[in-house]
């Protein structure tokens, strides 16, 4: 059984909606689809301007409205050929029973040339013999719970765990396998590694077959709308990435937190893609260092940094975005680990690694074995301590000790930030170095510190020119002019 779709999409179409749904009937009995789909002027999503990019996704019987539960499955405009079926299916896209009824392929308008786009959609239902309905409406869809409740590994104490948090397999526009990925990880020396895909929880069942004493793949999505990228970690369902507005968003972000995860801003900078839906909405963490560190990071890093000085409370957590796995003969800029996320968990498992970076109990470095920060807080005449991601309550007479230790950066500099700016800035001379300032903040602040090169023009006039080789998150000051300690 065989449906035709032939149609021409303008900038008006993608004035009016995001995504266009070309409907399709499937009778009972039906064991399969195949759809291909083709379009004019194509060009590559990471290309700018012209020619058009069309996405495609598919989605079964039910409502289409904003969120929604009936995704089968998504892969950009990576593929021109999807199939789905019972028990296979192409990446991307979820296994499973084909019900009955009224299916929909999903277009994306992600890039639309001036003279429009001409589209030709080809969708194939193969109908199985009666025999075997029965069994295929009995069936039940897989499901993720047996996948995404592995046993954790138990820590003697918690630990500092290193681990990345972006990265792509075939599941979406990557190159690797979940197999090849996982075991470049373990190779590479991370304790973890989030498999964000874009839009798609196809990955997400088996998943933990490639964990192993120290190591853990962590589930994730990255929601990728035409607006900026997120991710979000430690969720077991699909998150509907069709968010256009800042309320779509906050939406998603709760549809991720109501299943224990986190929602994360991903690269707020020029060719991030960049982040346009504003910081007006509620998220938990920033990606402020995607890849090397020269790709524009240093805007991701004041975004941040200006959310903090607003008062906010927000994670800044990094990720390499791998997208394959780079050989000899075919380099890669993005190597796993760069940047490497380390948080400070109780046991090597999904909840612990979620928790701990809620908590903020995160620092970034350059790489695997790149420099590391620990930062520590303790106010005088109290027993407060505090760790990155930590806050104290200060009042009128209090000082406050902060000592950072830096491992590995001999011959950086190490900067106290807060949020007035750089307090102050420091050479490291040894491979293992500590350093104590005592401060006395008379307002709510923060303090963090950054090991960096030394710069080669003033930070002030040329911003590009700051090179971090490892940052912390910060500690929170809470002042209040009368309270008791």
């Amino acid at each position: 059984m065989r449906y035709e779709h032939h149609g021409r999409l303008t900038l008006a179409d993608k004035a009016r909606a995001d995504y266009v749904y070309l409907p399709f009937e499937v009778p009972p009995g039906a064991e399969g689809i195949s759809m291909s789909y083709s379009y004019s002027n194509p060009m590559p999503a990471d290309e700018s301007w012209g020619g058009n990019t069309i996405d495609v996704g598919l989605f079964s019987p039910g409502d289409l409205g904003f969120p929604c539960r009936n995704f089968r499955g998504w892969s950009g405009s990576f593929r021109q050929e999807v199939h789905l079926g019972l028990g296979r299916a192409t990446p991307g896209y979820l296994p499973g029973p084909i019900e009955p009824g009224r299916w929909h392929v999903q277009l994306g308008l992600y890039k639309l040339a001036q003279a429009g786009c001409d589209y030709h959609v080809v969708v194939d239902v193969e109908v199985s013999p009666a025999e075997q309905k029965a069994v295929l409406e009995g069936q039940r869809r897989a499901t993720f719970a047996s996948s995404l409740s592995p046993a954790a590994s138990r820590l003697h104490s918690p630990r500092w765990l290193r681990g990345d948090l972006h990265s792509h397999t075939h599941h979406s526009d990557g190159a690797n396998s979940l197999k090849e990925l996982t075991d470049y990880a373990k190779a590479r020396g991370l304790d973890f590694l989030a498999v964000t895909e874009h839009n798609t929880v196809s990955h997400l069942p088996g998943l933990h077959d490639y964990d192993s004493p120290g190591f853990l793949a962590l589930p994730g999505e990255e929601v990728t709308t035409y607006y900026g990228h997120a991710n979000v970690w430690g969720i077991e369902e699909w998150v509907d990435f069709r968010c256009r507005q800042v309320g779509d968003v906050q939406v998603a972000a709760a549809r991720a937190r109501a299943q224990g995860g986190l929602f994360s801003v991903n690269h707020p900078k020029d060719g991030g893609p960049p982040w346009c839906l504003g910081a007006d909405l509620d998220f938990d963490c920033v990606e402020v260092w995607q890849g090397p560190w020269w790709l524009s990071n240093h805007q991701s890093l004041a975004w941040w940094d200006e959310l903090l000085r607003q008062g906010r409370r927000v994670v800044a957590v990094g990720g390499s975005d791998l997208h394959r796995v780079g050989t000899p003969d075919h380099p890669y800029s993005h190597e796993l680990g760069n940047p490497t996320t380390w948080v400070y968990a109780s046991e090597l498992s999904v909840n612990a690694i979620v928790d701990a970076l809620r908590k903020g109990h995160v620092f970034l470095s350059r790489d695997v074995d790149g420099p590391r920060l620990e930062l520590q807080a303790t106010a005088t005449g109290s027993s407060q301590r505090a760790m990155m991601g930590d806050s104290l309550t200060m009042g009128a007479g209090q000082g406050l000790l902060l000592e950072a230790r830096v491992e590995g950066g001999e011959g950086c500099l190490v900067r106290l930030i807060s949020s007035r700016g750089e307090e102050r800035r420091d050479l490291v001379e040894h491979s293992s170095q500590r350093f104590e300032y005592v401060v006395a903040p008379r307002e709510s602040t923060y303090y963090r510190i950054e090991l960096i090169e030394p710069p080669e023009a003033d930070l002030n006039q040329e911003p590009a020119a700051l090179m971090v080789q490892a940052m912390s998150n910060p500690i929170y000051v809470a002042w209040q002019s009368e309270c008791s300690l």
